[in-house]
C-alpha cells in the first residue's frame, strides 16, 4: 500500500502540489495518520470480511440509540474524515475514488437529510458536494452557496428531474413558497406511498393534481391552492424531485450548469459495492480571492461517466471572512435525522490523487 505524499511547501510555477492517499482497510485498524474520529464513536467502527478487494472493508453502523457528535438538533452523526495534512489547495484539481454500500435497516420513505458522503470547501456551512441517500434514492449534491441541485440519482428520469428543479430555480425564496413547496411534497410522497391513507382521507381529485399525467386544470388549481404561481407546471413535474430531504433548499437561482450523461441514473448501493470517482476543481466566478472561474465537477459510478457539473460552486470567498485557502476536505459516514433500525455503511478502496492516473487501481468486480 502507498503511504501518503504529502503536498509540497513550496510551490513550482506557482502551484501546489495536491496531496496523494490511498487506504484499503485491510489492517481492521483506522489508520489516525489518515483519519481523524472526532465525530465518530468507537463503538460505531467495525471492519466486515471480506472488502471490495482485499480482506476487509470499513463499516459504519448505527443503530436506535446513537446520538450525533457535534449535531445542531437530534440527528445521528458517525463519520471519518481525512486528517489536514493531506487537504489540498483550495482550487487545485483532485481525484477522489472509493467504493462503498449500504446494508441493515434502509428505509424506502421517511430516511430525511441523509448525508452518507461529503465534500466540505471553506466557508460551506452545507457541503459543496454530497452524496445523499433519501426516501431510498441514493443521489448527489451540489451547492452553490445555499442553494442546492440534484446532479445524478440512482433512479428516475433524469430530464424530468432537471426540469423541476428549473421550476424551482424560477421561485423567489419567501415563506409562502417554502410553505408551499413542503407542503407539496408531503401531499405527494402520502400519495405515492401511502395510498391506502390518501384513498380513505383525500379526494380522487387531489391525487389526480399531481405527476406527469395531471391535467392542467387540475394541477393549476392545486397550485393556487396552495399559493404557488405559474400554471401548474410545477405541481405535476414535482414528483421527479419529490424524494429529496429539505425541498427548500433547491428555491431559487443557481449559477450551475449540469450535463448528464446518456441519463446514466448511478448504481443502487443496495444492491452491492458501487465504486465512484470524482473529478473536483473548485472555483466560483464572483469569488474576492481564490480561483476565480467556473468550478467543475465530473462524476463515474462502475467505470461509467455519469454527469458533468461547470459553475459557481460551494461558498464565496469573501475577503472579510478571510478563510485559509485549502479544501475541499473528504468525510464518509452517517449523518441523518434520526431513523429508527441499525444501518450500515460499508467503506473500502478510497484512492485521493492530483491525476487520474496516480488514483489506486481498483480490482475486478467481485
Amino acid at each position: 500500500m502507498r503511504s501518503i505524499v504529502l503536498a509540497v511547501l513550496t510551490t513550482f510555477g506557482g502551484v501546489a502540489c495536491t496531496a496523494s492517499m490511498d487506504d484499503h482497510f485491510d489492517g481492521s485498524k483506522v489508520d489516525a495518520s489518515k483519519w481523524t474520529t472526532q465525530q465518530v464513536l468507537s463503538r460505531q467502527i467495525e471492519f466486515t470480511k471480506p472488502g471490495r478487494c482485499g480482506s476487509a472493508a470499513i463499516d459504519i453502523v448505527t443503530t436506535d440509540g446513537d446520538k450525533g457528535l457535534e449535531c445542531e438538533d437530534d440527528c445521528q452523526r458517525a463519520e471519518l474524515r481525512t486528517t489536514k495534512k493531506i487537504w489540498p489547495s483550495y482550487g487545485d484539481e483532485v481525484w477522489f475514488s472509493f467504493s462503498f454500500k449500504i446494508t441493515g435497516d434502509v428505509p424506502s420513505a421517511g430516511s430525511a437529510r441523509s448525508v452518507i458522503g461529503q465534500w466540505k470547501g471553506p466557508g460551506d456551512s452545507s457541503p459543496m458536494i454530497a452524496q445523499r441517500f433519501d426516501n431510498g434514492v441514493f443521489h448527489i449534491t451540489v451547492q452553490d452557496n445555499n442553494i442546492r441541485r440534484v446532479i445524478a440519482q440512482a433512479e428516475g428520469n433524469p430530464d424530468a428531474l432537471l426540469s423541476a428543479q428549473s421550476l424551482l430555480g424560477k421561485l423567489e425564496f419567501n415563506d409562502r413558497n417554502v410553505n408551499a413547496i413542503k407542503s407539496l411534497q408531503s401531499l405527494d410522497l402520502i400519495n405515492r406511498n401511502s395510498p391506502e391513507v390518501s384513498n380513505r382521507f383525500f379526494s380522487q381529485h387531489l391525487a389526480q393534481s399531481m405527476g406527469p399525467d395531471a391535467k392542467n386544470s387540475d394541477a393549476k388549481a392545486l397550485s393556487q391552492a396552495l399559493g404557488l404561481p405559474g400554471d401548474g407546471n410545477l405541481v405535476s413535474q414535482f414528483r421527479a424531485l419529490a424524494f429529496v430531504a429539505e425541498p427548500e433548499k433547491y428555491i431559487g437561482r443557481a449559477n450551475i450548469e449540469i450535463v448528464p450523461a446518456s441519463n446514466r441514473p448511478l448504481p443502487d448501493p443496495r444492491k452491492g459495492w458501487v465504486d465512484m470517482i470524482y473529478r473536483v476543481k473548485p472555483g466560483r466566478t464572483d469569488n474576492e480571492y481564490g480561483p476565480r472561474q467556473p468550478g467543475e465537477i465530473d462524476v463515474w459510478a462502475n467505470g461509467q461517466k455519469i454527469v458533468s457539473v461547470r459553475g459557481n460552486i460551494g461558498a464565496t470567498m469573501q475577503k472579510k471572512d478571510n478563510f485559509p485557502l485549502v479544501g475541499p476536505y473528504f468525510k464518509f459516514g452517517t449523518y441523518r435525522h434520526r431513523i429508527p433500525g441499525t444501518f450500515h455503511f460499508e467503506f473500502d478502496e478510497f484512492s485521493q490523487s492530483p491525476t487520474r492516473a496516480g488514483l489506486a487501481q481498483l480490482c475486478a468486480a467481485q
